[in-house]
């Protein structure tokens, strides 16, 4: 496990260094990916400083939270349409039909939860630096409707080649990913308060895959696609990788897994639901303008509280591994900020 590890922190810094080494392209370069690395074992420099609004006024089209949050689930590629098999850490394998059933079903019911209820401290409409919306008059807060889930997809388009070079490691006009996340709100109806996650089955398809474990970021009309409008997305690779298995959290939570895919599909629970809440409180990426909810290093909610206190939450009577979100109201009050409820 140790040299597993080792290997990660190369293709890690390997992946830093692609990033940053990225040409700039003159008319063509989109918004970078606020990259969820895999498992690092500390969070503690991130636990002693509140998230601060930044006035959500990054550019045309900038909407500052999600104030009315909804998701949209896309399954990319021919794979989920034939259906593949995903194994757990002890060698157990689960069908990628029951991975679609337990995403299905956690966004099904995660609206209205106290889980979700975390990120209602969070609002827009108010100044710049403000760190609580509380008593603010004409402030605009995050709400948490039930039925958050919009509508599934499950595109069998296939998932091009070039994704290696064009979708993770440059942010050219070209990333396949941004251009599906298109496609799907072209396929849903586009809503501004929705963040459309884009997922791809399982092989190697970016620079240091599976290190990190998923990504969001924004579109914008001006990133050479001719998009007319701007939309929240999320990246989610294939999760559970045979060489790497674990470092993205499955069986992370529940170490033996069940039939209805608690254990083997931890990971996807906390990974998909820390893209989420960061895309609601932090939605605008604007030429790396993050004018949302984030702190003084620019780490969102959810990066503040990343591998952190993990654990399952119930809804609708089925158990569900996440990680906390940061809680001004709570680290204020002299309690934990990395909170499950409110």
């Amino acid at each position: 496990m140790r040299s597993a590890r080792l290997a990660l922190a190369a293709l890690a810094l390997a992946t830093v260094a692609a990033l940053g080494a990225a040409p700039a392209v003159a008319d063509g370069v989109t918004n970078p990916k606020h990259f969820f690395w895999g498992q690092s074992g500390s969070t503690v420099d991130a636990l002693s400083n509140d998230v601060i609004y930044h006035g959500g006024s990054a550019g045309p089209g900038a909407i500052g939270v999600e104030i009315k949050p909804a998701v949209y689930l896309i399954y990319w590629g021919p794979d989920w349409v034939q259906g593949f098999s995903v194994p757990d850490v002890n060698g157990k394998t689960y069908s990628s039909k029951t991975l679609q059933s337990y995403l299905n079903s956690f966004f099904s019911n995660v609206g209205g939860s106290p889980w979700a209820g975390v990120q209602t401290q969070y609002c827009r409409n108010v100044l710049a630096g403000t760190t609580s919306c509380a008593g603010v008059h004409g402030a605009e807060f995050v709400t948490n409707p039930k039925h958050q889930l919009k509508g599934v997809w499950t595109d069998p388009t296939p998932v091009p080649d070039d994704i290696v070079t064009l979708g993770l490691a440059q942010n050219l006009v070209d990333d396949p990913i941004a251009m599906e996340a298109m496609r799907a709100s072209a396929h849903f109806g586009y809503d501004p308060d929705a963040t459309y996650i884009v997922m791809t089955p399982p092989r190697t398809i970016g620079t240091g895959q599976p290190v990190y474990c998923g990504y969001h970021t924004q579109t914008t009309s001006i990133d050479g696609l001719g998009n007319p409008y701007r939309l929240q997305y999320s990246f989610i690779p294939y999760l559970n990788m045979d060489w790497v298995i674990g470092s993205c959290g499955a069986n992370s939570v529940n170490a033996t897994s069940n039939s209805f895919g608690n254990g083997v599909f931890d990971g996807y629970s906390i990974v998909v639901g820390h893209e989420y809440s960061e895309a609601v409180t932090d939605p605008d990426n604007f030429f790396s303008v993050q004018d949302g909810w984030n702190d003084a290093t620019t780490s969102e909610n959810a990066d503040k509280c990343a591998w952190y206190h993990l654990q399952n939450i119930p809804l609708a009577g089925h158990q569900y591994a996440v990680q906390p979100t940061w809680s001004n109201e709570a680290f204020d009050a002299g309690k934990d900020g990395c909170a499950v409820s409110r």
